[in-house]
């Protein structure tokens, strides 16, 4: 390994379903983000570590830029805020497949003043045609200074290596922040009560808004008295609150007899299995607990 040490804080910015999570994970090769076609399922900053010979690079996933309209979206974009204000290097990505609409006029203007590099990052070239992709380098790129234009499909994994080549060309020179074992600071838990969470979008759609959090209430291991006798000894319970707004999202979460929690329950466990390498088992609760999304005392409860 060189001598000499690069690091570099990447922001990854965007208007929500741009990509930014399907990339962050291609770029660090776990699935460290979830990942859903509903905007605003990312509501943090998420960390993901790579190492690359003597460069180390801190991809820093966040919010979509959107229209606030309730305390935890004006908590979401602080965190976009925060992020650009503390990066070294930016990455705007954008749908390919989209269009130049307000929104990313917007966010071009607020990038204008950034210091740092920025870079676009026009991603799912797998849904769009050479042609059409031309016109979309031509459509964006006279709205600030790019450094870069970067064509990339997360998704499959396509053209990234340009993309890493420029992040290692740009990394500042300096000692690495985290150790080499290190790919995100988020805990088990913490992962554990996304994916479960990403389960609930996926599998509503557009029945259920964002007034949904997952809590994990009870993380229960072997030995405990209450872990279930006929689970696996090296496994894991979990008892989860789902949070919704109204009682009518209630009643779609639960589904006719049951069936929507039950697909929920089923398809988030097999995912947590594969992140926590262990059987996992969960016990889901549904809690109405109506205007939760504007009460600050709450949103401190759930680190939102």
């Amino acid at each position: 390994m060189s001598d000499i040490h690069r690091y570099a804080s990447v922001a990854l910015v965007g208007l929500p379903n741009s990509g930014k999570s399907t990339l962050l994970n291609a770029l660090v090769g776990e699935k460290v983000a979830a990942v859903s076609q509903m905007p605003q399922t990312t509501r943090g900053r998420i960390l993901g570590v790579v190492q690359r010979g003597a460069t180390q690079l801190a991809f820093l996933d966040t919010p979509g830029v959107h229209k606030a309209e309730h305390a935890l979206n004006f908590r979401m974009l602080q965190h976009v805020d925060t992020v650009l204000a503390d990066a070294d290097l930016i990455l705007w990505v954008v749908d390919a497949d989209g269009f130049l609409g307000p929104g990313e006029k917007e966010l071009a203007k607020r990038l204008k003043g950034a210091q740092q590099p920025v870079y676009l990052v026009l991603n799912k070239i797998d849904l769009v045609s050479k042609g059409r992709l031309l016109e979309k380098i031509v459509a964006y790129k006279d709205l600030l200074e790019f450094r870069e234009i970067l064509p990339v499909g997360a998704k499959l994994s396509q053209n990234l290596e340009p993309l890493w080549a420029t992040m290692e060309r740009d990394a500042p020179e300096g000692e690495w922040q985290f150790d080499d074992e290190t790919f995100t600071d988020q805990t088990e838990r913490g992962m554990a009560a996304e994916f479960i969470r990403e389960k609930v979008l996926r599998k509503t759609k557009e029945e259920v808004p964002h007034g949904v959090a997952v809590v994990i209430s009870r993380w229960i291991e072997a030995g405990h008295d209450d872990f279930p006798e006929d689970l696996d000894p090296s496994g894991l319970y979990l008892e989860v609150e789902i949070l919704v707004e109204r009682p009518g999202h209630r009643k779609i979460l639960l589904g006719s007899g049951g069936e929507m929690i039950r697909d929920i329950r089923q398809s988030a466990q097999r995912e947590l299995k594969k992140l926590l390498q262990r059987p996992v088992r969960l016990d889901l609760h549904i809690k109405v607990d109506e205007g939760w999304r504007d009460r600050p005392d709450k949103l401190d409860r759930l680190g939102l």
